[in-house]
């Protein structure tokens, strides 16, 4: 697993680096808080993330840090 953190210029994730991410479980922070769940999508401007019964889309310069999780 790896993280995948903003350059400290700029808010977000990479998106060429979160599409390597799509359908994995994932657990996110935010700056709305931490999200653990599976991310099903993303666009240049957003990522959902499922996380039980609750979607989350969250828009990419809100989105501080990913990684892919196990299980």
């Amino acid at each position: 697993m790896r993280a995948m953190r903003a350059p400290e210029t700029t808010h977000g994730v990479s998106l060429h680096e979160l599409r390597t991410l799509v359908g994995a479980p994932v657990s996110a922070l935010t700056l709305a808080g931490a999200i653990e769940g599976t991310l099903l999508s993303c666009t240049t401007r957003s990522a959902w993330i499922v996380a039980g019964d609750v979607d989350h889309v969250v828009s990419l310069p809100s989105l501080l840090a990913i990684q892919g999780r196990s299980g």
